[in-house]
């Protein structure tokens, strides 16, 4: 399915502010050239090609991330994120691009499409455990999963979806949730494991019908989320993007 395609189904969804415009990072690990330039990436690339080094979510094939997770439950450990390519998501003749997460205690594949407006979108998530398959979540519309395109301060969107959930033993769970994406800050300079990158986008993302269940991510242009902070702590520790 196109994009444009995509964007038909959940255009309706949302509730979109005005846009923006970000710069480059200044990261631990940029490679030769300066900051945020990425090997053999054009300063002005044809429009087939993805503007990896503006994107706040590259979703180019062979890209990946390590953070150091800080559970108040599990403690501290690792997680890898690696985008794995397009794919057709199962049950469905749908094409998006699959991306692998893996922890010490869960692996979790998802399908993931970014929209002309430069929202990121997830239509399927399955998670393993011990590699069997655990739960499969799906979306009506598709969620929103991040950002791809730098926004302007206060810029929101907010939407209302049904949630799918089915177990491995069978049952599954509908749900209705809402969610707001809102831009609460720009040029933030932010401090992980892997460097420090100024110029970051701060997004909050909260759900009004639960108390407790906001998010707040920081997006770098060219690198993608460096931090996330709610339920838990994500920061970045390294990473690698693809043109």
């Amino acid at each position: 399915m196109k994009r444009s395609v995509v964007a038909a189904l959940v255009a309706g969804a949302w509730l979109v502010g005005c846009g923006g415009s970000g710069s480059l990072p200044i990261g631990a690990n940029d490679p030769p050239g300066g900051p945020g330039v990425l090997p053999g990436d054009p300063v002005n690339p044809s429009p087939e090609e993805p503007n990896v080094r503006q994107s706040l979510w590259p979703l180019t094939t062979g890209s990946s991330w390590t953070y150091r997770i800080t559970d108040p439950v599990r403690g501290t450990f690792d997680k890898t994120v690696e985008v794995l390519g397009l794919e057709n998501v199962p049950e469905t003749a749908t094409k998006a691009t699959a991306m692998r997460s893996t922890q010490p205690h869960l692996e979790e594949l998802s399908w993931q499409v970014e929209l002309d407006n430069g929202m990121v979108v997830r239509l399927r998530e399955e998670d393993r455990k011990g590699g069997a398959l655990a739960r499969v979540t799906t979306w009506s519309p598709a969620t929103v999963k991040s950002l791809a395109r730098p926004q302007a301060l206060n810029w929101s969107t907010a939407s209302t979806i049904r949630e799918l959930t089915r177990l491995d033993d069978g049952s599954q769970e509908e749900k209705e949730r809402t969610y707001t994406w809102r831009v609460v800050a720009v040029n933030e300079t932010v401090t992980v494991p892997a460097g420090t990158f100024t110029n970051a986008l701060k997004v909050l993302r909260d759900r009004p019908d639960k108390d407790g269940k906001e998010r707040i991510y920081w997006l770098v242009p060219g690198v993608g989320k460096v931090k996330e902070d709610g339920e838990r702590l994500e920061e970045l520790s390294s990473y690698t993007i693809q043109k």
